[in-house]
C-alpha cells in the first residue's frame, strides 16, 4: 500500500468517527446561550444544569463571570459545550463531570482570550478567584478539554482534578495554557506554586498538542497509562516557583504508600527557553522507600527536544534502592543545557537514572552551541549516567561543543570519557538552523550527509527463547515499546509502536505488550531469528521514523532538504 493511499485511509476513518458523532449528536438537543438574550439561556450555567445526557450547548461570544459546573452525562452520550463558530467565550472556570466535553475552537498556539473558550483571567494572584481553571469532577472519566485557552487561573493548577481524587481517560488536547496561579502582569515573580495540570490519581490520559509555559510543574502526575506527546513548552522561569525548588516539565512524585505509576510514554514533545538552575525536562522522584515500593516503572522518553534550559533534561532521583526502573530513554535531541548552572548539573550529570534497574541512554544528540556551562564548571559534565545500574544500555548517541571547549565530558559515568561508550560520535550533527541557545527559530532537523544518519542502533533484540515464528515474539526488553494503552478516541489515535526486526523491510505492527514476559503480541506472524536487532518503525502518532538501514540519531529523522511538518502514518 502506497504512503498516499495510508494517508487517505486514516482520513476516511477520522471521517468515519466525526460523521457517527455527528450522529450521535443528532440524537440530543442543541441549546444555545448568549449573555444578551436572544437565545435559550442567557447564562452558561443554567443551559449547563438544563441539558441532557447527548445534548449540545452552544455559547456564543461574550463575557461570563460564572464558575461553571456541569454534570454528567452518561456513557456514549455526552454533555457537550462548545463555543459557537470563531466566537470568543470569556469565563471564569469550569468543573466537568463524566462523558462530557469543553470545546473551543483555537489552534495551539493561541494567544489567550482571542479563541474558542477563554477561561481564567486573574488579575493578580493574592486578590483573584484563586480557582483552577477547569477541575476534574472527583472520579470523573471520559472527558475532553479541547481547543482552549486556559490562563492567569489556579489553586493547585490551571488544570487538574478534584484535591486527592481519582479520574480516568482524561483527554487534554489542543490547549494553551499560561500563567499558572498568577497574573500575565506578575510574569517573573515568586508569587505562588502552581502546577499547567496535576493528576493525582487515576490512569489513562491523554495529553497532546497543547502549549504550556509560565509554571512551576508542566504535567504533575501519580498515575499510570498516559501519553503526554506533541506538546510544546517554552518561557518557563524558575522566578515564578513561588519558592519551589525546581521547575519541571513533567514531574511525578509519589505520595501514598503502594503508589503504582506505571507504563507513561513522553513522545515528540518541544521545550525551549527554560530558565533557572533547577529547571528541568522530566524529574521522576521516590525520596522514600515507602511510597513507590518499586511499582514507579515502565517511562519512555522518547523524539523530544530540550533546547536552551538553565538545568538539565532529566533527574531519576531518590534512594538508590527506590529509584524508578525501566525508564526508556532514546531518540531526543538536546540543545545548550545547563545555562544557568553555577555548580555540577543536578545529580551531578545532565541525563540522569544512576543505580537504577534496566534503563537506556540510546540516539541521541547532546549539542553544545555555547560553552557558559563548561566556563561555570572546569571539571566537567557526565551527559547520560546509569552508573551501577543493572542492564542499562548506552551508547549510540553524538556530542559537540561548537565554538569553544567542553572538556572534561564523561560518558556513562566519571571515571570513563563521552567518546569510550559504545558507538559514540563526536561530531557536528549539521542542524538546518543554529541561531543562538534561546532563539526560537532554531531547526533541529538534520541536513543531509549529517554524521547522525543511520547512526543509531536497535533497541533490543529477539531473545534466545523465541519461537521463531507466529505472532507472539519474545524479545530481551519489551519495556521500550508501548501497545497504545487504550487511549485511541474519536479524534485521535495513540497507535501502538510498529517494529522491524533486522531491516527495516521486515516490519510489523503491535497489538499488546506483556512487559512481564518480554513477549511483543504482533499483528500478524514476521521471520526472525534469536540475536537479531529489533527497531522502531513507527511511533504512537503513526510517524514512521526508520526508513533507511539503522536509526538516525535524535529527535528528528532525516527525511529530505525540506523537513516536513508530519510523514504518512504506518498502516495499523
Amino acid at each position: 500500500m502506497s504512503r498516499l493511499n495510508l494517508r487517505i485511509d486514516t482520513f476516511a476513518m477520522q471521517t468515519i468517527w466525526c460523521v457517527l458523532l455527528l450522529a450521535v449528536s443528532a440524537n440530543g438537543a442543541n441549546l444555545t446561550v448568549k449573555s444578551g438574550g436572544g437565545a435559550n439561556f442567557t447564562t452558561i450555567q443554567a443551559c449547563a444544569t438544563a441539558m441532557a445526557p447527548g445534548d449540545t450547548c452552544t455559547v456564543y461570544a461574550g463575557t461570563y463571570n460564572e464558575n461553571v459546573t456541569v454534570p454528567a452525562g452518561t456513557a456514549g452520550n455526552y454533555k457537550t459545550l462548545n463555543v459557537n463558530g470563531s466566537d470568543v467565550v470569556s469565563v471564569t472556570s469550569f468543573t466537568v463531570g463524566s462523558h462530557t466535553k469543553l470545546v473551543g475552537n483555537c489552534t495551539a498556539p493561541a494567544s489567550v482570550g482571542t479563541c474558542g473558550f477563554s477561561i481564567g483571567g486573574l488579575t493578580s494572584a493574592t486578590t483573584g478567584t484563586g480557582i483552577n481553571c477547569v477541575t476534574i469532577a472527583s472520579g470523573g472519566t471520559d472527558i475532553y478539554v479541547d481547543n482552549n485557552t486556559l490562563y492567569a487561573c489556579g489553586s493547585q493548577a490551571m488544570l487538574a482534578v478534584a484535591s486527592n481524587q481519582s479520574a480516568t481517560f482524561i483527554y487534554v488536547q489542543g490547549n494553551t495554557l499560561a500563567y499558572a496561579c498568577i497574573a500575565s502582569s506578575q510574569a517573573g515573580t515568586a508569587v505562588k506554586e502552581c502546577d499547567g495540570m496535576l493528576f493525582e490519581a487515576g490512569d489513562h490520559v491523554l495529553i497532546e498538542h497543547n502549549d504550556l509555559s509560565h509554571y512551576t510543574l508542566g504535567i504533575d502526575f501519580t498515575t499510570s497509562y498516559n501519553v503526554i506527546r506533541n506538546n510544546t513548552v517554552h518561557d518557563v522561569y524558575e522566578s515564578e516557583a513561588g519558592g519551589n525548588a525546581h521547575t519541571d516539565f513533567i514531574f511525578s512524585e509519589t505520595g501514598a504508600v503502594g503508589s503504582v505509576v506505571q507504563y507513561n510514554l513522553a513522545e515528540g514533545n518541544f521545550l525551549y527557553n527554560t530558565y533557572g538552575p533547577n529547571a528541568k525536562g522530566i524529574l521522576l522522584q521516590n525520596d522514600s522507600p515507602n511510597n513507590c515500593n518499586s511499582l514507579c516503572n515502565y517511562f519512555i522518553e522518547r523524539f523530544n527536544v530540550f533546547s536552551r534550559m538553565g538545568g538539565v533534561i532529566n533527574s531519576n532521583n531518590g534512594a538508590s534502592s527506590v529509584r524508578w526502573g525501566y525508564v526508556k530513554v532514546y531518540n531526543n535531541t538536546a540543545v545548550d543545557l545547563g545555562q544557568d548552572l553555577g555548580n555540577l548539573g543536578y545529580d551531578g550529570t545532565m541525563d540522569n537514572s544512576v543505580s537504577t534497574s534496566n534503563g537506556s541512554f540510546l540516539n541521541s544528540i547532546y549539542y553544545f552551541g555555547s560553552t557558559a556551562v563548561w566556563t561555570a564548571n572546569p571539571s566537567g559534565y557526565i551527559i547520560y549516567d546509569c552508573g551501577s545500574g543493572v542492564g542499562c544500555n548506552f551508547g549510540h548517541n553524538l556530542f559537540v561543543c561548537i565554538g569553544g571547549t567542553c572538556s572534561p565530558v564523561y560518558g556513562n559515568h566519571a571515571s570513563q570519557t563521552l567518546a569510550l561508550d559504545p558507538s559514540n560520535r563526536i561530531a557536528n550533527p549539521l542542524f538546518v538552523n543554529y541561531v543562538s541557545p534561546a532563539n526560537p527559530s532554531n531547526d533541529y532537523h538534520l541536513q543531509a550527509g549529517s554524521p547522525a544518519i543511520a547512526a543509531g542502533t536497535y533497541l533490543t533484540t529477539v531473545a534466545s527463547g523465541d519461537s521463531g515464528s507466529g505472532t507472539s515474539l519474545v524479545v530481551n526488553d519489551a519495556s521500550y515499546f508501548q501497545d497504545g494503552y487504550g487511549l485511541s478516541n474519536a479524534y485521535s489515535t495513540v497507535y501502538p509502536d510498529c517494529i522491524a526486526v533486522g531491516t527495516a523491510s521486515n516490519h510489523v505492527c503491535v497489538t499488546a505488550v506483556n512487559y512481564a514476559t518480554n513477549t511483543l503480541t504482533l499483528a500478524s506472524s514476521i521471520s526472525r531469528s534469536a540475536g537479531q536487532g529489533v527497531y522502531l518503525l513507527s511511533k504512537s502518532d503513526g510517524v514512521q521514523v526508520l526508513t533507511g538501514s539503522a536509526p538516525d540519531m535524535g529527535a528528528y529523522p532525516y527525511v529530505g532538504s525540506i523537513p516536513p511538518s508530519n510523514l504518512s502514518a504506518v498502516a495499523h
